[in-house]
């Protein structure tokens, strides 16, 4: 997925207010009412995106907690235990190595 670029977005808003301002006398009024409600269109969309953007970040900084839990707060203290009780027959190397992948 390709983001929306802040500093093109600014700058097309930008340069399409000062070409509106500039040439308003020279151009056909139903192009400047059609570029005016594009751009009202676009800066909508650009909010509309930066709110999910936001609720993206959110998303992924808990799930990243949550992993985290799973993995070191769950997992890896019952590891530890079966490790120092003995009690298991299983390779614990393996399964502590496929955990530590986990958290690359």
């Amino acid at each position: 997925m390709k983001g929306v670029n802040d500093l093109k977005h600014r700058k097309l808003l930008a340069l399409s207010l000062n070409f509106q301002g500039e040439i308003k006398h020279d151009i056909d009024a139903s192009v400047l009412f059609a570029l005016g409600k594009e751009l009202n269109d676009l800066n909508q969309l650009y909010s509309q995106y930066q709110e999910v953007l936001l609720q993206l970040e959110i998303l992924v900084k808990e799930y990243e907690v949550k992993e985290r839990n799973i993995r070191s707060g769950i997992l890896s203290r019952s590891l530890r235990k079966l490790v120092r009780e003995g009690q298991t027959g299983v390779d614990l190397r393996t399964v502590i190595n496929s955990f530590n992948s986990c958290a690359r």
